[in-house]
C-alpha cells in the first residue's frame, strides 16, 4: 500500500543563506560625564529604562550647597530688581542704577542654571530608551572616571543584522528585498525583514573575516521580543519568488544520477508497453493481463528538477498538473508493480 499524491502549484523563494549576528538599531554605552564615587543606584540590570531616567548618583554634597546659595543669591537680586524697577518708575532711582540691579539679577538667574547643570552631571542618566545591560561592575563607593564605560542600554524593539553576502552572488541583492531570518535555538524563533543597505565595495583583499564579500544590512521589527542583539540567527535574501509545479523530495529516486518518480497509471494505458517490454518475465506479463484495466500500477518516469527548497523540488519537466506520483514506500516499488493507494482521495 502506498501514499500518493497530485502533482500542483508550490511557491518557491530562491535566495542566498547567510549566518550573521543581530545587533540593536540603538546601542549606547552608559558613560559620567564627570569623576565621582557611586552613592546611590537607582536601577538594576535587566530593567527597561526612559531616556533621562537617573540609574547612578554620585557625589554631590558640594555641588547641591553652590546651587543652593546661587539659588539665594539669584532670590536676592530679583527682588531688588523688581524694587528698583519700582522706584526708577517712580523716579525716586536713577536708570542707571535700576540697569545695574537688573543685570545683576540676570547674572545671578544664570549662575543658578550653571550651578544646576553642574549637579546634573553628578546623575549618570538613560541617554535612551531601553535595558540595561550588566550593571555588576560598579558598586556602591566605587569611584568612576568621565568617559568611563559602566554599562550598556540597548533597545531591542528594532534590530539589524549586518551580512557578508559572496561576491559571486552580490547582483542579485536588491534595497527591498525581504529577508527570512530563524534563529539557531530550539524552539527556532521566525522573524522577517527587508534589505536597507548594501555596501558600495567589495570587501578588502586579504581580509580573513570577509574575502571578497560585499556587506548587506537588513533591518528587522522585533515583533515577539525574543529577538537579543549578539545573537547568531540563519538569513535568507529572497531574490525572487515563483509559483510552479513541484514533488516532494520523498517521491524523488536516482538512479545512475537521474532523478525519478513513480507515477500512477491505470493498467490499461501502460500494458502495451509492458507486454513489448523484454525486460519484464513473461510470467509477470501474464499476471497483469488478468488484472481488471483500472488496475493502478507504478511506472518509473524519469524528470527534471529544479533546487530543494523547504523539502520541495521545483518540477521542470517529466510530468504534468494533476499528475499522482508515489510518496511513500517508493523503496520497495518497480516499475509496472500493482499498487494499493492508501489515499486515493
Amino acid at each position: 500500500m502506498v501514499q500518493v499524491e497530485q502533482v500542483g502549484d508550490a511557491t518557491f523563494t530562491p535566495g542566498i543563506d547567510v549566518i550573521s549576528r543581530l545587533e540593536s538599531t540603538t546601542n549606547v554605552a552608559l558613560r559620567p560625564e564627570v569623576d565621582g564615587r557611586v552613592v546611590k543606584i537607582l536601577a538594576v540590570q535587566g530593567q527597561r529604562v526612559k531616556a533621562g531616567q537617573p540609574i547612578l548618583v554620585l557625589d554631590n554634597v558640594q555641588q547641591t550647597a553652590a546651587l543652593n546659595a546661587s539659588k539665594a543669591l539669584a532670590k536676592r537680586d530679583r527682588i531688588n530688581a523688581e524694587r528698583y524697577v519700582f522706584l526708577n518708575q517712580q523716579g525716586a532711582v536713577s536708570t542707571r542704577q535700576r540697569d545695574y540691579y537688573v543685570t545683576e539679577a540676570i547674572r545671578s538667574a544664570d549662575q543658578v542654571k550653571a550651578d544646576a547643570a553642574t549637579l546634573g552631571y553628578k546623575y549618570v542618566t538613560a541617554p535612551i530608551n531601553g535595558e540595561i545591560g550588566d550593571l555588576d561592575t560598579v558598586k556602591l563607593g566605587d569611584y568612576v572616571r568621565q568617559g568611563q564605560a559602566i554599562t550598556g542600554i540597548v533597545d531591542n524593539s528594532l534590530l539589524w543584522t549586518l551580512m557578508d553576502v559572496p561576491a559571486t552572488l552580490a547582483s542579485s541583492v536588491k534595497l527591498g528585498q525581504v529577508v527570512q531570518l530563524k534563529t539557531q535555538g530550539n524552539p527556532p524563533v521566525s522573524g522577517s525583514g527587508k534589505v536597507v543597505f548594501i555596501s558600495p565595495y567589495f570587501g578588502v583583499s586579504g581580509d580573513t573575516s570577509s574575502p571578497n564579500t560585499v556587506l548587506v544590512k537588513a533591518e528587522f521589527p522585533n515583533l515577539t521580543g525574543k529577538l537579543k542583539t549578539g545573537q547568531f540567527v540563519r538569513n535568507r535574501i529572497v531574490t525572487s519568488t515563483s509559483t510552479q509545479l513541484s514533488v516532494p523530495v520523498q517521491a524523488v529516486m536516482m538512479q545512475a544520477q537521474q532523478p525519478f518518480v513513480y507515477r500512477i497509471v491505470p493498467l490499461s494505458s501502460a500494458l502495451p508497453k509492458i507486454k513489448a517490454s523484454t525486460q519484464i518475465p513473461e510470467a509477470t506479463k501474464q499476471k497483469l493481463e488478468k488484472l481488471p484495466a483500472a488496475t493502478p500500477i507504478v511506472v518509473q518516469t524519469p524528470v527534471k528538477l529544479g533546487q530543494l527548497q523547504s523539502n520541495r523540488y521545483p518540477l521542470l519537466s517529466g510530468l504534468s498538473a494533476g499528475d499522482r506520483i508515489v510518496i511513500s514506500n517508493t523503496a520497495l516499488l518497480r516499475s509496472g508493480m500493482p499498487v494499493s493507494i492508501a489515499n486515493p482521495n
